[in-house]
């Protein structure tokens, strides 16, 4: 089963690329390298909803929950639920949020 990250599925445009420099110039879920084969994903493409969720949660007005909600019932993360089945994709979302605290904290890996 070929397995599509979310800017395949939403034809957004916004894949993975890299500028001449190595860094990512894309939207912060293809470019989150902390949640790379999560899912069966490139980079966070398959929990986007998770990562935007981190990535915005100090810039989306906190009385305005359209964007949450619209992340919430989209229906790419329907299909990667029902592809991964819950507890597998609970689990990738779980990976990743262990991966980003203990990035936060010591800056890099464990």
């Amino acid at each position: 089963m070929n397995k599509l990250n979310c800017w395949e599925f939403m034809k957004c445009g916004k894949e993975p690329v890299r500028d001449n420099g190595g860094k990512f110039e894309t939207c912060p879920i293809a470019a989150e390298t902390l949640a790379n084969g999560l899912n069966g994903g490139v980079n966070g493409g398959r929990i986007c909803w998770v990562i935007a969720e981190v990535c915005c949660e100090h810039k989306v007005d906190p009385h305005n929950l359209q964007w949450k909600y619209s992340c919430f019932s989209c229906e790419f993360r329907f299909k990667v639920m029902t592809d991964e089945g819950l507890l597998n994709s609970a689990k990738a979302i779980g990976s990743y949020l262990t991966n980003l605290r203990e990035y936060q904290k010591n800056g890099k890996l464990e």
